[in-house]
């Protein structure tokens, strides 16, 4: 099963278990999330940003870390799991000359925080 599939089932057990309020916000902060990586993507390719570096943005690592970010919030004692899916994930994308190891952990170390603090929704009002 795919990350991205066990995180939706995830926020549709939580409107299920009749938090339906509580389900759409955390849809909407995933999607949120997922805004951001593509915002980045577009102000990198806009301002090359990576390339400025020798690197190229990992869109693919972003896109993972929304999922990451949202079981390590949600469901903590899933984080283990997550870090040796990402690190399994970074291992293939070398692997296959997709990225660097420097592409992504630039990626990570920028992106990360970022969806930690909106999927923690620290700086909302829900």
């Amino acid at each position: 099963m795919s990350i991205h599939l066990a995180c939706l089932i995830t926020i549709l057990r939580v409107m299920m278990k009749g938090n339906v309020q509580q389900g759409l916000i955390r849809l909407g902060l995933v999607a949120s999330s997922t805004l951001f990586i593509y915002g980045v993507m577009f102000l990198d390719n806009a301002l090359h940003i990576w390339p400025a570096f020798g690197l190229d943005y990992s869109t693919h690592t972003a896109i993972a870390l929304v999922f990451v970010a949202y079981f390590i919030i949600y469901k903590s004692r899933l984080m283990h799991l997550m870090v040796i899916s990402m690190f399994s994930y970074a291992l293939i994308m070398v692997h296959q000359h997709y990225h660097t190891i420097a592409d992504i952990l630039t990626t990570a170390v920028f992106i990360l925080p970022a969806l930690l603090l909106i999927q923690s929704r620290k700086f909302t009002k829900c």
